[in-house]
């Protein structure tokens, strides 16, 4: 793209990280590529003196804007880049930069993130693990089983940096295992969890056990945690919900796919 450059999050100047609003949602994703914490890729029109910017993660592809880019601007980012991965943005319903997207994305939904648990609220009652399960560190042998293995390692890039910048607990019986909770992107003084439940043992507080042990240490680690979910994944929502966080908020979220898919 004309009067475009790529760069590294190293380069990514004070001017550039400025343009950037942290109370997007899912800002915690975007701050992590500029911190240089995960994979990603920045690109703007000037170091010095830039008048927009934008960044895009390697995970789920969910590409945030700053400054003031144009129609035209997006239109060619959006198509450039959804030739190798899904582009996603997430928008509040009223920021403009909703004017700016094509009228025909591939999907166009709505999507929550929580916040704001109370300080030192320990989930106590959503740690009492089942007869026969234990909580285990997830490592390396578990990290492997886990369900979703691929979208922990795209943000770091490998399995041994995925386990050296994350970290998670998984529940399991014997050696199966039943449901995973992991920490992964880390920015803004929070953390990013995501968690998955063997779809055999849904509906029984298996994620609730899960989560709330990784919600322990993270922090106790320092960290604030941060959930999203689709607003139409009830299950999830309510977990949310039961495990504390008192701040919910709705956002736009649009796709586009890779011309093949």
């Amino acid at each position: 793209m004309r009067g475009t450059m790529c760069i590294p999050a190293h380069q990514a100047s004070p001017p550039l990280r400025a343009l950037f609003d942290v109370g997007q949602p899912l800002a915690i994703r975007c701050f992590a590529v500029l911190d240089g914490s995960i994979r990603g890729q920045i690109w703007t029109n000037d170091l010095a003196q830039p008048t927009w910017g934008a960044v895009q993660e390697a995970a789920f592809g969910t590409l945030f804007l700053g400054g003031r880019p144009n129609a035209s601007l997006v239109h060619e980012l959006v198509e450039e880049l959804r030739q190798e991965q899904d582009v996603a943005l997430a928008l509040w319903p009223d920021h403009p930069y909703n004017q700016l997207l094509s009228p025909v994305p591939d999907f166009d939904g709505w999507e929550l993130e929580f916040t704001d648990r109370p300080p030192g609220a320990d989930p106590v009652p959503y740690l009492s693990v089942p007869e026969s399960c234990e909580l285990r560190p997830i490592d390396a042998t578990w990290l492997e089983r886990c369900r979703y293995r691929d979208y922990y390692t795209a943000y770091f890039g490998s399995a041994e940096r995925t386990l050296e910048k994350g970290f998670g607990f998984c529940l399991v019986k014997e050696q199966e295992l039943l449901s995973e909770a992991f920490a992964a992107d880390a920015a803004l003084g929070m953390i990013e969890i995501g968690t998955i439940t063997s779809e055999s043992y849904r509906g029984r507080g298996y994620a609730a056990v899960t989560c709330a042990q990784l919600i322990r240490e993270c922090e106790a680690r320092g960290y604030r945690t941060y959930w999203n979910c689709s607003k139409d994944n009830q299950a999830s929502a309510g977990l949310a919900r039961r495990l504390g966080y008192q701040t919910e908020k709705e956002f736009r979220y649009v796709v586009w796919y890779p011309p093949d898919r």
